[in-house]
C-alpha cells in the first residue's frame, strides 16, 4: 500500500482498457482544467486495441496507477482476467480479448503492470482517502450503486476512511453510506451506463466530509471512429458504446 500526500484538487480515472483515443481525450480535459495531480485506479489493458500504448502513456506521464484485475492477469500471465461474464456473448468477447492481449502486450508493458500497487492511501488536509480498483476487500469485487446499504455500512466500518475511490464496474456514482463517501469514478475507456462518453472524477480533498462538492463526475467525448479503425486491425470483437451523432473533437 502506497501513501501519497495530496493537498490540492486532483483527477482520478480507471478502466481505460486499451482505448487510446479515450485516454488521450481525458488527459487533455484534465490538462485544460489545470488539475495538478492525476491518479489511475487500474485496468489499463484488455478489450481495447492499444494495450501497450495506453500502459506506456500512463507510465511515461508519471501517473500513479493501481493494478486492476486485468493488469494482474496480463502482467503475471495467469491466463485469467478475474472477470465475471453473464452471457455467452460476453464470454466470447472476453476469451478473444484475453488471448489477444496476452499475445500482443510487450514484455516491457507486462513488467510495468507487475509493479503496480494494490491500494493507495491519499493523505489530505481533511483526512485520508482510500483508493482501490474493485473494493477494499478484493481487486475484482463489483461495488454497484444498488449494493444494500447494510453491506456498504459494514465495509465503511471495516475500512474506516471518510472516502473510498474505486472503479471496476464501469458505472460511475457517488454515494454516502455509514459515514463514508463511496465514489465509483466510472470508466475512462469502456463505460457501461448507456452514455458513450468516457468518465473520470475531479476530487476536492478540502471538501472531504461535506455532503456536496467533494467529487464531480466528468464525462468526456472522444474519437470513437478512430477507436473503431484501430479495432479493425485486430481480431477483437469487443463492443464499445457508440455516440448518437458525429464526433466533435
Amino acid at each position: 500500500m502506497k501513501t501519497i500526500q495530496v493537498d490540492e484538487p486532483f483527477a482520478v480515472f480507471s478502466d481505460v482498457h486499451g482505448n487510446l483515443p479515450a485516454l488521450e481525450a481525458i488527459l487533455a480535459d484534465i490538462e485544460r482544467r489545470r488539475v495538478a495531480r492525476t491518479f489511475c485506479l487500474g485496468d489499463l489493458v484488455g478489450y481495447g486495441p492499444s494495450p501497450n500504448e495506453v500502459a506506456l502513456l500512463v507510465r511515461d506521464r508519471g501517473i500513479p496507477c493501481l493494478m486492476g484485475n486485468y493488469d494482474q492477469g496480463i502482467g503475471f500471465e495467469t491466463g485469467d482476467c478475474g472477470c465475471v461474464y453473464k452471457t455467452d456473448e460476453q464470454r466470447a468477447e472476453g476469451a478473444v480479448s484475453l488471448d489477444w492481449t496476452q499475445r500482443v502486450a510487450s514484455d516491457e508493458v507486462k513488467a510495468y503492470l507487475r509493479t503496480l500497487e494494490d491500494h493507495f492511501v491519499l493523505h489530505t488536509p481533511s483526512g485520508e482517502i482510500l483508493a482501490v480498483h474493485g473494493s477494499p476487500r478484493r481487486i475484482n469485487e463489483y461495488l454497484f450503486e444498488d449494493r444494500p446499504a447494510s453491506a456498504m455500512e459494514r465495509m465503511a466500518r471495516d475500512y474506516q476512511y471518510p472516502a473510498i475511490l474505486f472503479g471496476h464496474t464501469h458505472v460511475p456514482y457517488a454515494r454516502r453510506v455509514g459515514g463514508a463517501v463511496f465514489v465509483n469514478v466510472g470508466s475512462a475507456g469502456r463505460p457501461k451506463d448507456g452514455d458513450w462518453r468516457v468518465c473520470y472524477a475531479l476530487v476536492g480533498p478540502a471538501r472531504l466530509g461535506e455532503s456536496e462538492g467533494f467529487v464531480e463526475l466528468v464525462r468526456v467525448p472522444y474519437d470513437h471512429e478512430r477507436l473503431l479503425a484501430d479495432m479493425a486491425t485486430t481480431p477483437l470483437i469487443t463492443s464499445f458504446s457508440a455516440p448518437s451523432g458525429p464526433y466533435e473533437g
